[in-house]
């Protein structure tokens, strides 16, 4: 905790005559040794942009191996971390007009391995937007906002592609340890009506009886899960895989939203495309109406 403390506080500016990416890995490596006492002993760029309307100003998501020292024995640990570059400076933090720190409001664009066919939900894979969910079935949130989503997106399949992934957040909803990995494989199995029923079980979140749970999906959806099938490696690597995203986005908690690769903070915004697309519709169906006239 303390090392992300001074990783976030502390700002540096480094006297150089134009910031490349590899400077600025060099320099924070430099700069993280130095105040931790630790070795970094990897660091890589996983998504670099200019942030609009900032004069130049560039983020960098950066994720790093740090070998710590604690107690008598060292382990690696692996953190995140967000650094602005413009010009000849290099820094932590930077606010924009409102206060707000950029490293809290921006995220990394979405790499094109996370829009597989493997995570496919719903949708056309050639549709106009390309929406990439992370959610918990137990969240509040996501129990509000995904069902009507996922609902949108069958509605309109041209206009949306939606690619799902799961993040059990297990230290508070310890149910869905169990409750995501029969969702990946109803995934799989192509059931989304069963798969949103999900969001809605009658079970506690709290609950970490595996036999409770599977009764409760049965009741649910009248589908009995076995111990084996949840235990498949198939399921454990699409598992991986999903956290491995998770991290690699810079996500840390549920539902997080993207939209056409950026990060969405309103988990909202489809429902604007789907506007637009009415409008021009209407607009369209006007002007042909209009040639007969």
């Amino acid at each position: 905790m303390k090392l992300k403390v001074i990783l976030f506080i502390l700002l540096i500016y480094v006297q150089l005559f134009a910031v490349s990416k590899k400077d600025v890995e060099y320099y924070v490596k430099k700069y993280i040794e130095k105040k931790t006492h630790s070795k970094v002993e990897k660091i890589e760029t996983i998504s670099t942009y200019e942030i609009g309307g900032t004069n130049g100003w560039h983020v960098y998501f950066l994720s790093l191996d740090i070998k710590l020292k604690m107690g008598k024995v060292y382990r690696t640990r692996h953190l995140s971390q967000t650094v602005f570059a413009k010009d000849k400076k290099i820094t932590f933090s930077l606010k924009n007009e409102k206060g707000q720190d950029y490293a809290k409001i921006l995220k990394p664009l979405v790499p094109k391995s996370a829009y597989n066919k493997q995570h496919l939900l719903v949708g056309n894979v050639d549709a106009k937007h390309k929406i990439l969910l992370i959610s918990d079935p137990f969240c509040p949130f996501c129990q509000e906002i995904v069902p009507p989503l996922i609902t949108a997106v069958q509605q309109h399949p041209d206009l949306f592609a939606l690619y799902s992934y799961q993040l059990p957040l297990v230290r508070i909803h310890p149910a869905s340890a169990v409750v995501t990995k029969a969702m990946v494989i109803l995934h799989e199995e192509g059931k989304v009506e069963d798969y949103k029923k999900m969001y809605h079980l009658d079970v506690s979140e709290k609950e970490r009886r595996e036999d409770v749970i599977l009764k409760a999906i049965e009741k649910k959806i009248g589908r009995k899960f076995t111990h084996k099938e949840l235990m498949s490696p198939k399921i454990k690597k699409i598992l991986d895989f999903d956290i491995a995203m998770k991290k690699r986005l810079f996500v840390t908690g549920t539902p997080t939203i993207f939209i056409d690769g950026v990060w969405d903070p309103t988990r909202l915004a489809y429902k604007r495309y789907i506007a637009q697309a009415k409008e021009e519709e209407k607009e369209e169906k006007g002007f042909f109406a209009s040639l007969f006239d």
